[in-house]
Protein backbone atom coordinates (compact mmCIF):
# COMPACT_ATOMS: atom_id res chain seq x y z
CA UNK A 1 0.00 0.00 0.00
CA UNK A 2 1.27 3.47 -0.88
CA UNK A 3 0.78 6.95 0.57
CA UNK A 4 1.72 9.94 -1.59
CA UNK A 5 1.81 13.57 -0.43
CA UNK A 6 0.05 15.71 -3.05
CA UNK A 7 -0.03 19.04 -1.21
CA UNK A 8 2.46 20.31 1.36
CA UNK A 9 4.36 23.49 2.18
CA UNK A 10 7.61 22.30 0.58
CA UNK A 11 8.59 20.75 -2.74
CA UNK A 12 11.88 19.49 -4.21
CA UNK A 13 10.65 17.96 -7.46
CA UNK A 14 10.94 20.43 -10.33
CA UNK A 15 7.59 19.71 -12.00
CA UNK A 16 5.44 19.75 -8.88
CA UNK A 17 4.33 22.77 -6.85
CA UNK A 18 3.80 23.54 -3.17
CA UNK A 19 1.39 25.64 -1.11
CA UNK A 20 0.42 26.06 2.52
CA UNK A 21 -1.85 23.06 2.96
CA UNK A 22 -2.04 19.30 3.11
CA UNK A 23 -3.42 16.57 0.88
CA UNK A 24 -2.44 12.92 0.75
CA UNK A 25 -3.35 10.09 -1.62
CA UNK A 26 -3.91 6.59 -0.27
CA UNK A 27 -3.51 3.85 -2.85
CA UNK A 28 -4.35 0.28 -1.85
CA UNK A 29 -2.60 -2.81 -3.16
CA UNK A 30 -5.42 -3.31 -5.64
CA UNK A 31 -5.03 0.31 -6.90
CA UNK A 32 -8.11 1.76 -5.20
CA UNK A 33 -7.55 5.46 -4.45
CA UNK A 34 -8.69 7.66 -1.56
CA UNK A 35 -7.91 11.30 -0.82
CA UNK A 36 -7.18 12.62 2.66
CA UNK A 37 -7.77 16.41 2.61
CA UNK A 38 -7.62 18.61 -0.48
CA UNK A 39 -5.12 21.34 0.35
CA UNK A 40 -5.85 25.04 -0.17
CA UNK A 41 -6.51 25.07 -3.95
CA UNK A 42 -6.67 22.69 -6.91
CA UNK A 43 -2.91 22.14 -6.62
CA UNK A 44 -3.52 18.62 -5.24
CA UNK A 45 -4.97 17.67 -8.66
CA UNK A 46 -2.09 19.29 -10.56
CA UNK A 47 0.47 17.28 -8.58
CA UNK A 48 -1.65 14.13 -8.80
CA UNK A 49 -1.75 14.41 -12.61
CA UNK A 50 2.04 14.66 -12.77
CA UNK A 51 2.09 11.37 -10.89
CA UNK A 52 -0.33 9.83 -13.37
CA UNK A 53 -3.40 10.00 -11.11
CA UNK A 54 -6.73 11.24 -12.45
CA UNK A 55 -8.90 12.57 -9.61
CA UNK A 56 -11.97 11.08 -11.28
CA UNK A 57 -10.55 7.72 -10.12
CA UNK A 58 -10.70 8.68 -6.44
CA UNK A 59 -13.38 6.73 -4.56
CA UNK A 60 -13.75 8.92 -1.48
CA UNK A 61 -12.41 12.03 0.24
CA UNK A 62 -11.79 12.18 3.97
CA UNK A 63 -11.62 15.62 5.61
CA UNK A 64 -9.45 15.84 8.71
CA UNK A 65 -10.99 19.13 9.92
CA UNK A 66 -12.61 22.21 8.46
CA UNK A 67 -9.70 24.58 7.86
CA UNK A 68 -9.22 26.26 4.47
CA UNK A 69 -5.79 24.72 3.89
CA UNK A 70 -7.35 21.25 4.10
CA UNK A 71 -10.69 21.94 2.40
CA UNK A 72 -9.88 24.64 -0.16
CA UNK A 73 -9.66 22.12 -2.99
CA UNK A 74 -13.08 20.61 -2.27
CA UNK A 75 -14.96 22.79 -4.75
CA UNK A 76 -12.57 21.75 -7.52
CA UNK A 77 -12.82 18.09 -6.52
CA UNK A 78 -16.63 18.10 -6.54
CA UNK A 79 -16.63 19.71 -9.98
CA UNK A 80 -14.32 17.06 -11.44
CA UNK A 81 -15.43 13.94 -9.58
CA UNK A 82 -19.17 13.31 -9.59
CA UNK A 83 -19.36 10.21 -7.41
CA UNK A 84 -16.91 10.13 -4.51
CA UNK A 85 -18.48 10.72 -1.08
CA UNK A 86 -16.99 13.24 1.35
CA UNK A 87 -16.40 11.77 4.81
CA UNK A 88 -16.39 14.48 7.47
CA UNK A 89 -17.53 15.07 11.02
CA UNK A 90 -20.49 17.24 11.88
CA UNK A 91 -19.42 20.87 12.19
CA UNK A 92 -16.51 20.81 9.75
CA UNK A 93 -18.22 23.61 7.81
CA UNK A 94 -18.62 26.01 10.78
CA UNK A 95 -17.15 29.54 10.82
CA UNK A 96 -13.60 29.58 12.18
CA UNK A 97 -11.21 32.42 12.86
CA UNK A 98 -7.54 32.67 13.71
CA UNK A 99 -4.96 35.31 14.53
CA UNK A 100 -6.09 38.83 13.72
CA UNK A 101 -9.72 37.71 13.31
CA UNK A 102 -8.79 36.09 9.99
CA UNK A 103 -11.28 33.63 8.53
CA UNK A 104 -9.61 30.21 8.35
CA UNK A 105 -12.57 27.87 7.89
CA UNK A 106 -14.09 26.29 4.80
CA UNK A 107 -13.61 28.89 2.02
CA UNK A 108 -16.61 31.15 1.46
CA UNK A 109 -18.59 30.08 -1.59
CA UNK A 110 -17.77 26.39 -1.30
CA UNK A 111 -21.04 24.73 -2.18
CA UNK A 112 -21.22 21.09 -1.15
CA UNK A 113 -24.18 18.96 -2.13
CA UNK A 114 -25.30 17.51 1.23
CA UNK A 115 -26.01 14.23 -0.54
CA UNK A 116 -22.25 13.85 -1.08
CA UNK A 117 -21.41 14.29 2.60
CA UNK A 118 -21.25 11.23 4.86
CA UNK A 119 -21.18 12.28 8.50
CA UNK A 120 -18.74 10.11 10.45
CA UNK A 121 -19.90 9.27 13.96
CA UNK A 122 -18.04 6.04 14.66
CA UNK A 123 -14.99 4.20 13.40
CA UNK A 124 -15.75 3.54 9.75
CA UNK A 125 -13.94 1.15 7.42
CA UNK A 126 -14.24 2.66 3.93
CA UNK A 127 -12.17 -0.07 2.26
CA UNK A 128 -10.37 -3.14 3.49
CA UNK A 129 -7.97 -1.99 6.19
CA UNK A 130 -8.66 1.75 5.81
CA UNK A 131 -10.43 3.16 8.86
CA UNK A 132 -11.66 6.66 9.64
CA UNK A 133 -11.35 7.32 13.39
CA UNK A 134 -13.63 10.22 14.35
CA UNK A 135 -12.49 10.82 17.91
CA UNK A 136 -9.19 12.14 19.22
CA UNK A 137 -9.39 11.89 22.99
CA UNK A 138 -7.57 14.54 24.96
CA UNK A 139 -5.49 12.48 27.36
CA UNK A 140 -3.05 15.36 27.84
CA UNK A 141 -4.40 18.91 27.58
CA UNK A 142 -0.86 20.30 27.37
CA UNK A 143 -0.46 18.58 24.02
CA UNK A 144 -3.33 20.41 22.29
CA UNK A 145 -3.03 23.34 19.87
CA UNK A 146 -6.08 25.57 20.29
CA UNK A 147 -4.44 28.97 20.89
CA UNK A 148 -5.76 31.95 18.91
CA UNK A 149 -8.41 29.83 17.19
CA UNK A 150 -12.11 30.41 17.71
CA UNK A 151 -15.51 29.43 16.39
CA UNK A 152 -18.55 31.70 16.39
CA UNK A 153 -22.08 30.83 17.38
CA UNK A 154 -24.93 33.26 17.91
CA UNK A 155 -22.66 36.27 17.76
CA UNK A 156 -20.31 34.89 20.44
CA UNK A 157 -16.79 33.52 20.08
CA UNK A 158 -15.60 30.31 21.72
CA UNK A 159 -12.27 28.51 21.80
CA UNK A 160 -12.15 26.05 18.93
CA UNK A 161 -11.43 22.63 20.43
CA UNK A 162 -11.65 20.89 17.05
CA UNK A 163 -14.45 18.49 17.85
CA UNK A 164 -14.61 17.80 14.11
CA UNK A 165 -11.03 16.52 13.91
CA UNK A 166 -10.59 12.95 12.69
CA UNK A 167 -7.75 10.81 11.41
CA UNK A 168 -7.10 7.63 9.45
CA UNK A 169 -5.68 4.31 10.56
CA UNK A 170 -4.51 1.97 7.83
CA UNK A 171 -4.20 -1.67 8.91
CA UNK A 172 -1.83 -3.50 6.57
CA UNK A 173 0.28 -6.62 6.95
CA UNK A 174 -0.14 -6.82 10.70
CA UNK A 175 0.71 -3.18 11.43
CA UNK A 176 -1.14 0.15 11.53
CA UNK A 177 -0.23 3.51 10.05
CA UNK A 178 -1.71 6.75 11.40
CA UNK A 179 -2.48 9.69 9.11
CA UNK A 180 -3.09 13.09 10.71
CA UNK A 181 -4.19 16.37 9.18
CA UNK A 182 -2.97 18.94 11.72
CA UNK A 183 -3.29 17.16 15.08
CA UNK A 184 -4.80 20.20 16.77
CA UNK A 185 -5.86 17.85 19.55
CA UNK A 186 -2.28 16.54 19.79
CA UNK A 187 -0.36 14.01 17.75
CA UNK A 188 0.40 11.84 20.78
CA UNK A 189 -3.25 12.09 21.83
CA UNK A 190 -4.00 10.87 18.30
CA UNK A 191 -1.58 7.98 18.65
CA UNK A 192 -3.06 7.02 22.01
CA UNK A 193 -6.57 7.19 20.55
CA UNK A 194 -5.50 4.84 17.76
CA UNK A 195 -3.93 2.40 20.21
CA UNK A 196 -7.17 2.27 22.15
CA UNK A 197 -8.85 0.63 19.15
CA UNK A 198 -6.03 -1.12 17.29
CA UNK A 199 -3.61 -3.50 18.96
CA UNK A 200 -1.13 -3.87 16.09
CA UNK A 201 2.35 -2.27 16.22
CA UNK A 202 2.70 1.14 14.57
CA UNK A 203 4.40 1.17 11.19
CA UNK A 204 4.10 4.89 10.40
CA UNK A 205 2.80 8.20 11.76
CA UNK A 206 2.48 10.85 9.05
CA UNK A 207 0.98 14.33 8.86
CA UNK A 208 0.99 17.77 10.44
CA UNK A 209 1.76 18.09 14.16
CA UNK A 210 0.80 21.79 14.50
CA UNK A 211 3.95 22.73 16.37
CA UNK A 212 4.88 25.66 14.09
CA UNK A 213 4.48 28.24 16.88
CA UNK A 214 5.64 26.05 19.77
CA UNK A 215 8.71 26.78 21.90
CA UNK A 216 11.84 24.60 21.96
CA UNK A 217 10.73 23.40 25.39
CA UNK A 218 7.40 22.21 24.01
CA UNK A 219 9.14 20.43 21.15
CA UNK A 220 11.43 18.66 23.62
CA UNK A 221 8.35 17.59 25.59
CA UNK A 222 6.78 16.25 22.40
CA UNK A 223 9.91 14.24 21.63
CA UNK A 224 9.77 12.75 25.13
CA UNK A 225 6.15 11.74 24.61
CA UNK A 226 6.82 10.25 21.18
CA UNK A 227 9.75 8.28 22.58
CA UNK A 228 7.30 6.47 24.85
CA UNK A 229 5.72 4.80 21.81
CA UNK A 230 7.27 2.23 19.51
CA UNK A 231 6.90 3.65 16.00
CA UNK A 232 8.85 2.38 13.01
CA UNK A 233 8.84 5.71 11.19
CA UNK A 234 7.56 9.25 11.70
CA UNK A 235 6.99 11.66 8.80
CA UNK A 236 6.19 15.17 10.01
CA UNK A 237 5.11 17.92 7.62
CA UNK A 238 2.84 20.90 6.89
CA UNK A 239 2.07 22.73 10.15
CA UNK A 240 4.87 21.01 12.06
CA UNK A 241 7.33 23.71 11.01
CA UNK A 242 10.76 22.97 9.56
CA UNK A 243 12.68 24.57 12.45
CA UNK A 244 10.50 22.71 14.94
CA UNK A 245 11.06 19.49 13.01
CA UNK A 246 14.81 20.03 13.27
CA UNK A 247 14.49 20.38 17.05
CA UNK A 248 12.25 17.33 17.23
CA UNK A 249 14.76 15.31 15.23
CA UNK A 250 17.47 16.12 17.79
CA UNK A 251 15.56 14.56 20.69
CA UNK A 252 13.39 11.92 19.04
CA UNK A 253 15.17 8.58 19.18
CA UNK A 254 13.38 6.85 16.32
CA UNK A 255 13.43 7.17 12.53
CA UNK A 256 11.98 10.51 11.44
CA UNK A 257 11.79 12.49 8.19
CA UNK A 258 10.17 15.69 6.93
CA UNK A 259 7.46 15.12 4.33
CA UNK A 260 7.21 17.07 1.08
CA UNK A 261 5.18 17.20 -2.11
CA UNK A 262 5.68 14.05 -4.14
CA UNK A 263 7.00 11.96 -1.26
CA UNK A 264 5.91 8.30 -1.26
CA UNK A 265 5.61 6.14 1.84
CA UNK A 266 5.10 2.41 1.46
CA UNK A 267 3.32 0.64 4.28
Amino acid sequence: MKLKILTENTVFQSQMKAELGFSLLIESDDKRKFLFDTGQTDLYAFNAAIGGVDISEIEAVIISHGHYDHTGGLAHFLAHNDHAPIYAKLGFEKERFGRGDRSIGLPIGTNIDPRRVHTVQEITEIAEGIFIVPEVKIYDRQETHFSNMVIRRGGESFEDQFDDEQFICVRHEGKISIISGCAHRGIVNTIRSAKEHFSEPIRLVIGGFHTLHESPEKIAQLATLLNQHEIEEVVACHCTGIEQYALLKQDYKGKIAYGHVGMNCFI
